[in-house]
């Protein structure tokens, strides 16, 4: 699973014309998001790549709950 959604942020931060520069192996569960550099907005984008990529919805209406890359698989393993 993690190697498949550090793809999707490396692919949506290309399309952003942005770098993401962490390492995949410095990516864990227990990655803070904000550490990674993903604020709100790139936070949005990011879920609607996960949607479409993965062919889910997720079930998530205010993100403030989510902070850091488990919380973040916690909701796609929940939608599926």
């Amino acid at each position: 699973m993690i190697p498949e959604l550090y793809s999707v942020i490396c692919d949506t931060y290309k399309t952003m014309d942005r770098t993401f520069d962490v390492p995949l192996d410095e990516f864990t569960e227990d990655s803070e998001l904000r550490d990674l550099g993903i604020d709100r907005q790139s936070f949005r984008v990011i879920l609607m790549n996960i949607e479409s990529r993965m062919n889910i919805t997720l079930p998530v209406y205010d993100y403030s709950d989510v902070s850091d890359v488990g919380d973040v698989i916690t909701m796609i393993k929940s939608s599926k």
